[in-house]
């Protein structure tokens, strides 16, 4: 029985090929360190439950240069291909298919620029300036927590949010903007 952390099971720490392809070769780099995993135990105290599907902090599992450079498993690493893992570590939740953000945590899904007409010429609108041609610090909320929620954003609204304010995560093959309540400025 756990106390004060949640306890996970992961299949692989890193994600290294997608579809064959070697993606990953040093532990330096974040883009494809897992950041899901199975609760195995929770505090009862928690809204999380065993089975519950757990997005979470990539620093979890990722591994790290001990002594002499040998590469050695995170300091939340149990045994096997379990961990624990702090309550502030947990962004969101999927129980019975369904994602939960968990407070003050919050997805949010990029919005593409679209490609504009100037002069005659079409303006190719990830060529531009934009974040990987993304609409800067405008999306369309995808899961709210309960204190947005409070407030009136729901899912579906097109939100404003504040510069520097948004970490991407592949969730269900989609990329969201994970980011906290108060970066949440405006609903348009």
């Amino acid at each position: 029985m756990t106390i004060n952390y949640i306890i996970v099971e992961v299949d692989e720490a890193y994600l290294n090929e997608i579809e064959g392809i070697t993606v990953n070769n040093t532990i330096e780099s974040v883009a494809h360190i897992n950041r899901e995993a199975i609760v195995v135990d929770a505090p009862s105290f928690t809204i999380l439950k065993k089975g519950d599907r757990v997005l979470m902090h990539h620093n979890i599992l990722r591994l790290r240069n001990g002594i002499r450079g040998k590469k050695v498993r995170s300091n939340y690493h149990l045994e096997g291909n379990k961990y624990f893992v702090p309550l502030t570590e947990v962004f969101m939740y999927q129980r019975d298919s369904d994602w939960n953000a968990i407070r003050p945590f919050t997805f949010v899904k990029p919005i593409p620029k679209e490609d504009k007409k100037i002069g005659g010429f079409i303006v190719n609108a990830t060529e531009t300036n934009s974040h990987k041609g993304m609409k800067k610090l405008r999306g369309i909320m995808k899961y709210p927590n309960d204190d947005l929620a409070d407030k009136g954003i729901k899912a579906g609204d097109e939100v404003v949010f504040s510069e520097w304010s948004e970490y991407e995560f592949n969730v269900n093959g989609e990329i969201l903007y994970k980011m906290s309540s108060k970066d949440i400025l405006a609903s348009i």
